[in-house]
């Protein structure tokens, strides 16, 4: 299985996504306070924690979307911890003070916000308005946190009624892809450009049915270019997670820009 999010949020996801409390539900509550242990456990082991059979487990990994659970347990060991996150100078054994963080960090933020005000034109926020509502359907797509950004810009989208398909997966993003229609239009936040290594099956996926790609990055790539039909550079900074407020930024921007000069027109 290919993710595009790490094992935890799509555990978080299924917990908060259920009505009803029943054993897969308590499975994944219990996988996530043994998470660190997992790659260590046995599907037999694991099952005694949970108290329910082997065969419990194995149909809770298929319902996550594996295929085994070895495939599982590996996508638990590969994961990324959060202190990946921030500078090592903050996460280091002696690390820097954290009102140095602080000021950094607002600093940083502001540069970015700046830059957006100085080279973000209104007639580049008229015309990606534009091709939204003129496409025949709009894909939102990121990784983790631009992913649940995406929910809020659909949620936002239908308020003005325009249609918005966003996937959490990279098989959720494959799938809206299969079901969208020609002249569509996909809009990518990506910081770091990590969407485009990790998720080279949808970039082909999209450039096979011809969707129009516009890229939110803060550092344009070879790989981006050759792929996206527009690059919208939106900050500088992003070495303690600033650029996940610009994502923010920049959805606003696209909502209110959208809401003046498409919805109210």
């Amino acid at each position: 299985m290919e993710l595009g999010n790490p094992v935890r949020s799509i555990l978080l996801r299924y917990i908060n996504n259920q009505k009803k409390q029943d054993n897969n539900y308590f499975i994944a509550q219990i996988v996530l306070d043994n998470f660190d242990e997992i790659p260590q456990l046995t599907i037999y082991q694991l099952s005694e924690k949970c108290f329910v059979s082997t065969a419990a487990i194995s149909r809770f990994i298929r319902l996550l979307g594996f295929a085994t659970y070895t495939e599982f347990k590996s996508a638990c060991e590969a994961e990324i911890g959060i202190t990946h996150d921030y500078d090592k100078k903050y996460t280091a054994t002696n690390p820097a003070p954290e009102s140095s963080f602080i000021a950094e960090f607002t600093e940083n933020l502001h540069r970015n916000l700046t830059y957006c005000q100085e080279h973000l034109s209104e007639s580049e926020l008229k015309e990606v308005a534009e091709r939204i509502h003129t496409a025949s359907d709009v894909l939102v797509f990121g990784l983790e946190f631009a992913s649940f950004m995406s929910q809020h810009f659909q949620s936002r989208m239908a308020m003005m009624d325009k249609r918005v398909h966003n996937g959490f997966t990279v098989d959720d993003q494959l799938a809206a892809i299969e079901r969208i229609q020609p002249n569509s239009l996909a809009l990518i936040f990506s910081m770091e450009g990590g969407f485009f290594y990790f998720n080279e099956k949808v970039i082909a996926a999209l450039k096979k049915k011809d969707v129009h790609i516009i890229v939110f990055t803060f550092k344009s790539s070879p790989m981006i270019e050759r792929s996206a039909d527009q690059v919208i550079l939106c900050g500088e900074r992003n070495e303690n997670t600033e650029g996940r407020l610009s994502v923010l930024y920049i959805m606003e921007l696209l909502l209110f820009y959208y809401m003046r000069t498409i919805y109210l027109a």
